[in-house]
């Protein structure tokens, strides 16, 4: 038995999102649509049908606009890449929003390595030990090298780690953990989404999917850490007794 996809008219979007962004209105979210932020289904009579992957992006637009104060091409360049990489997590939508702020009108612009480097705030020789590490995925082969905003967020990252004293060696743990992660957690995506039709559908059960992952994780992650921590802290006041 097929299942029926919800659609919400345009009343009842408005109706759902004012809880929580008041200033929504019909006209903003036909604003939205001729500014190519967002794309409803429409009725034989010109209706405008919104899907529950539609109000979800428009909760996301309100949220970006209310608590960052992005402008709209800035917003518009942050939904695209979200579209690009659905597995993209809001921790790092947030590390996005300083420099795409800071480019003109928010495109993922192409940066030689020099260009990236600065806007980073970091020294090429910082940036090469990144490369080498692997923290910054490798250019194609026998061309140079060219970096993305997400790429000077990454920088700017890991230079504050390295501010407090953690090295590209101690995060190059990190990259084989996540290159592990994301082999294992796209074995896991593929039988899930053998029964869905649409492209929609398969990008919102990955993002489920990724989602509840990245719960666990954290949530075995603070346990852990507290057994760990715990587990110090007795030895040290064993040796001490």
């Amino acid at each position: 038995m097929e299942r029926e996809e919800r659609l919400w008219t345009i009343g009842e979007v408005v109706h759902h999102l004012q809880e929580r962004f008041p200033d929504v209105t019909p006209s903003k979210l036909r604003y939205w649509e001729k500014a190519g932020l967002i794309r409803p289904r429409r009725t034989q009579g010109g209706h405008r049908l919104y899907c529950p992957m539609d109000v979800e992006r428009l909760a996301l637009i309100l949220s970006l606009r209310a608590r960052h104060r992005l402008p709209l091409p800035v917003v518009r360049a942050l939904l695209d890449r979200l579209e690009e990489d659905p597995a993209l997590n809001l921790g790092a939508v947030e590390a996005l929003l300083q420099v795409l702020q800071e480019s003109e009108g928010g495109k993922f612009a192409a940066l030689t390595a020099e260009q990236a480097a600065r806007r980073a705030g970091i020294s090429m020789e910082q940036l090469r030990r990144m490369e080498a590490l692997g923290l910054l995925p490798d250019g194609s082969s026998g061309e140079e090298r060219r970096y993305n905003l997400e790429d000077v967020a990454l920088m700017r990252v890991v230079r504050d780690l390295e501010a407090m004293g953690i090295t590209c060696q101690n995060l190059a743990f990190y990259v084989k953990l996540v290159r592990a992660q994301v082999r294992h957690d796209i074995s896991l995506y593929a039988p899930l989404v053998g029964d869905l039709d649409t492209d929609a559908e398969r990008i919102g059960r990955f993002r489920e999917l990724h989602h509840r992952i990245q719960t666990l994780i954290g949530l075995l992650y603070r346990k852990y850490v507290r057994r760990a921590l715990m587990r110090r802290w007795l030895r040290r006041r064993a040796r001490s007794a």
